[in-house]
């Protein structure tokens, strides 16, 4: 089980999806340790791995000297999120239809836009809060094709 925003995730595989970023959490010393990946043709990429961005063919993930992690379009330059890591208290900026959003995590809350999820519990679902292309949330949403594909296999 892990708690995030002062909602409880028990045999949760994903916490928090957006779009096509699947985003892994877990606490060590107190801060939050952030995973980050998405899909290109089928096979899994990881864009941030505990919270280092890593170097891959469909991103380009920097992180500056505060400690925001950005992954952009290499050959644009457009953001496709930031990642603020923190003691309990993340951060998240990624485009949700086109506009960009924050989803912020502290210790009491996750907040998308004007959508607050406070002291819940998801048990048993692959995906715990799911923020969809068209900016619709699901909470205790289905795992993804791409990673059921990878399972099955």
């Amino acid at each position: 089980m892990i708690s995030i925003g002062g909602n409880k995730f028990e045999k949760v595989a994903i916490p928090l999806a957006t779009e096509d970023r699947y985003f892994l959490i877990e606490e060590q010393n107190g801060n939050d340790v952030w995973t980050v990946f998405t899909f290109s043709d089928g096979q899994p990429v990881i864009e941030i791995l505990r919270n280092q961005p890593q170097k891959n063919f469909i991103s380009t993930a920097t992180t500056n000297p505060t400690g925001i992690v950005t992954v952009a379009d290499p050959k644009s330059g457009d953001f496709f999120y930031k990642l603020r890591p923190g003691s309990k208290s993340s951060s998240i900026f990624g485009r949700i239809r086109g506009e960009e959003t924050e989803i912020r995590v502290t210790d009491r809350e996750i907040r998308i836009g004007t959508n607050v999820f406070q002291n819940n519990t998801v048990i048993g679902s692959a995906v715990g809060i799911k923020v969809g292309k068209d900016g619709s949330i699901a909470m205790g949403a289905a795992l993804p094709p791409e990673l059921r594909k990878l399972f099955s296999t």
